[in-house]
């Protein structure tokens, strides 16, 4: 349902708040725990349109699936903890599901009037990581095609620079032994990266001791970034941009002393 017709609905019926689909920790289904859904998340729209309904409203949303065809993944956004979030289910959203409380429903219905969306078909999973100190990384879950063709070059792009410098001297040695056995083992490693890539870049987060922490989807990483600072407002990207702290002249920094003096006296 769309938040315009929600709105003309609403003065007929003011007293009772909308309703959403609130999940269980129990019988979720494969897919939601591994896009790390948990409990408490919300159901909040569907391809960008409000939901409003139960659990058969739910799957008469998803009676379009075809396990045969590939097609468009639906966009599926949920509410955490006063936070929006959005993740690319390909199959139907498996899970058993309570009703939001009246106050939930009210802060969600609030938030969501300053969401935007684009194109549902810009939309990608990125997998987020992060280790203890909130260090984080990620990657997209599409297949990149720089992978089959120059994979030194997509692994110097995803920074993966143990494997690469591996992957540089087998080039380097191969080529100095002979050209026919450089262009086999060029071709075998852009055979194997193009079909690992994604096992790769997880491998690597891990051996760096970052753990599994998200699937988010987003037009870009950038969007994706903002809603990770959202959830977590101290996980920190690499060549992330501290701000700077101004430097106070001697006036200011008199103020400064004259304020915190107040505050102790």
């Amino acid at each position: 349902m769309a938040l315009e017709n929600f709105a003309d609905e609403a003065p007929a019926s003011a007293a009772q708040p909308p309703q959403f689909l609130k999940l269980q920790k129990s019988g979720m289904g494969r897919l939601a725990v591994a896009h790390r859904m948990r409990e408490g998340d919300i159901l909040v729209a569907i391809d960008g349109d409000l939901f409003l309904g139960d659990g058969e409203t739910l799957k008469s949303a998803f009676e379009d699936f075809d396990p045969t065809e590939p097609d468009i993944a639906w966009l599926i956004t949920f509410w955490r903890d006063g936070v929006f979030f959005s993740v690319c289910f390909d199959q139907p959203l498996k899970a058993k599901f309570d009703f939001a409380t009246p106050e939930e429903a009210v802060q969600v219905v609030d938030g969501f009037k300053s969401l935007n969306f684009g194109p549902i078909e810009n939309y990608q999973n990125f997998e987020v990581f992060k280790d203890l100190h909130r260090n984080a990384a990620m990657h997209e879950t599409r297949s990149d095609s720089l992978a089959g063709i120059a994979p030194v070059l997509w692994m110097l792009n995803h920074r993966l620079y143990y494997p690469m410098i591996a992957m540089a001297i087998v080039y380097a040695i191969t080529f100095l032994t002979h050209i026919l056995l450089f262009l086999l083992a060029y071709g075998m490693t852009c055979l194997y990266v193009k079909r690992a890539q994604l096992n790769l870049l997880r491998s690597y987060h891990l051996f760096e001791n970052k753990f599994y922490w998200f699937v988010l989807a987003g037009q870009s990483e950038n969007e994706v970034r903002e809603t990770c600072r959202e959830i977590d407002p101290e996980i920190k990207f690499a060549f992330d941009k501290t701000a700077e702290q101004p430097k106070l002249n001697r006036l200011q920094r008199k103020q400064l002393r004259e304020a915190e003096a107040k505050a102790q006296g």
